[in-house]
């Protein structure tokens, strides 16, 4: 059984994104710097290449300036999100979903 890991998102210089974290990221910076500020806080975390953390609620994202490199091509700063709770199966969410049909249509109220 094979798992894929998700693909990077790369930010230019001063380019921005929103992270929707509220149902929870973990932000792993794969290369380059970046910058995350969120509205009405007093501190902002900068964060180099190989830094993890977990995200409970929405952050702005700014690339800054990426490492020193000698391309212009790999003038960026990259980074991974994944989420903090890996989703159920789909044949198990199949599973219960029919499960719970075939109670509610046999008349018993428990659901597991």
């Amino acid at each position: 059984m094979s798992t894929s890991q998700p693909p990077t998102t790369r930010l230019f210089p001063l380019q921005t994104r929103v992270i929707h974290a509220s149902a929870g990221l973990r932000l792993r910076v794969v290369s380059g710097r970046l910058w995350l500020t969120q509205p009405n806080m007093a501190q902002d975390l900068f964060l180099g290449p190989g830094s993890v953390i977990d995200l409970q609620q929405d952050w702005v994202v700014i690339g800054a300036d990426a490492e020193p490199s000698h391309t212009p091509q790999e003038h960026y700063s990259e980074y991974l999100l994944m989420p903090l709770v890996a989703p159920a199966p789909s044949w198990f969410q199949r599973l219960r979903k029919s499960r719970i049909a075939n109670r509610v249509r046999s008349g018993v109220s428990v659901i597991w």
